[in-house]
């Protein structure tokens, strides 16, 4: 079993599935970390491609491969909402351009959530529905906002959470990077990040198969990357409908937590 990926302070682990339904992967992640004395903090970051099997690949991969290559060049003092914007438009002028030039992937799109992690906060973008949560205590609380059309309406005041969850448009997207979109509108936050608080990033094949609950216990209980893979496992055991992706960070000297696994009664829930 692979080992969670030391960075200073943090542990980081992270994992990218296929899934058991998807013939291929059209999720993409990165944790991108700076070079030796180069004091800025790690970037994490995930994308969910959309667009057909070439489309959605394509995508997501030009998502991290724009963010990767902004990142190269980032030098402090680093304003981080302003780096996520902008490794953001980056991505999403990619996108287009890359539909410009093949007309086969004028449809395609992607999601991203992207975090710069320092000692003290946790600053996220995100444009679509993968997600950032932030687990503090017994609380697990989403720190991005999907841009779904489900979503919007919840906002709205004109669905509930509820009826959100179980409506038959629950996966359709009101915003993303897209190659048919001009322009994106991205959702940006900073959160401060305590000592034993837990960052975890993820797509829909986690959130929208494996309950918050057993998220919340798996990474409380197991390093990060032990973490990752065992709620892979869980969405695949829970049909693993769509492609995985998680990305766990903490600090190293965080201790285990007894979880509430003994208190769960079921992935289906």
């Amino acid at each position: 079993m692979a080992s969670s990926t030391l960075f200073g302070a943090f542990l980081i682990g992270a994992a990218c599935d296929v899934g058991r339904k998807r013939k291929s992967n059209q999720d993409a992640l990165a944790v991108l970390l700076p070079e030796d004395g180069v004091p800025i903090p790690p970037l994490l970051v995930i994308s969910d491609g959309m667009g057909g099997h070439n489309g959605g690949e394509t995508a997501s991969r030009l998502v991290i491969e724009a963010f990767r290559e902004e990142f190269t060049q980032f030098q402090p003092p680093l304003d981080a909402t302003q780096a996520l914007q902008h490794c953001a438009q980056k991505a999403h002028e990619a996108i287009r351009a890359r539909a410009a030039d093949d007309p086969s992937l004028k449809g395609m799109g992607s999601t991203v959530v992207a975090t710069f992690l320092s000692n003290d906060r946790v600053d996220v973008i995100n444009v679509g529905d993968s997600r950032a949560y932030l687990l503090r205590g017994q609380e697990i609380t989403q720190i991005s906002a999907d841009q779904s059309w489900v979503m919007d309406q919840v906002r709205a005041g004109k669905l509930t959470l509820e009826q959100a969850r179980r409506h038959r448009k629950r996966n359709h997207l009101s915003m993303s990077l897209n190659a048919n979109r001009p322009t994106i509108m991205p959702i940006l936050k900073s959160e401060t990040f305590e000592q034993d608080d837990i960052l975890l990033l993820c797509s829909d094949g986690l959130w929208g198969v494996v309950p918050e609950s057993f998220i919340w216990a798996a990474s409380n209980e197991f390093e990060p990357q032990e973490a990752v893979d065992k709620l892979v496992t869980l969405a695949n055991q829970s049909g693993g409908r769509d492609n995985i992706s998680v990305i766990i960070a903490r600090r190293q000297d965080r201790e285990s937590v007894k979880t509430m696994q003994d208190d769960v009664t079921g992935a289906g829930e």
